[in-house]
């Protein structure tokens, strides 16, 4: 394991939990919006509304510490199977500093993949090039002409 997943393991083993986007989620999603430290304007509750129709074979991923929602994040499948997307993961922007969003993302889509049989992990459209950086980090590889980040599992 390397040193990037040995400190996520000792910090945060016993304090985080996943679960499904579900209302309460969505409603203290809405507080990240006072923020000044939010970097994105995504409206959770409208997409992923819309996303959930869409498509029911979504990765669909709640993440909190404690009782204070951390994370979200949805993908999906491509339409052959073969890939899984990241294409939105926002993190509480008054999250504890010691508290990742990516990485348990990260860990539970690679899961998710293989019970789809899907060989490969893509993250779509990356907001700068520090979480580029960051991402590729986990083995990522950049693919400028798509603007995403890549995997083979």
């Amino acid at each position: 394991m390397d040193e990037v997943n040995k400190e996520f393991f000792r910090t945060n083993q016993h304090s985080l939990k996943a679960k499904l986007i579900d209302h309460a989620a969505l409603s203290q999603s809405q507080s990240w919006g006072l923020s000044q430290k939010r970097r994105v304007d995504w409206d959770w509750i409208a997409g992923y509304g819309a996303f959930k129709y869409r498509y029911p074979k979504r990765f669909e991923m709640a993440l909190w510490h404690n009782s204070t929602l951390v994370g979200l994040s949805l993908g999906r499948p491509t339409y052959s199977g073969a890939k899984l997307r990241l294409d939105f993961i926002e993190g509480n922007p008054n999250k504890p500093a010691n508290v990742s969003v990516f990485q348990p993302t990260f860990i539970a889509m690679v899961a998710y993949a293989h019970a789809l049989g899907a060989d490969e992990l893509r993250v779509m459209s990356r907001i700068n090039a520090a979480v580029k950086q960051y991402y590729e980090k986990f083995g990522l590889t950049y693919i400028a002409k798509g603007d995403f980040l890549y995997i083979k599992l």
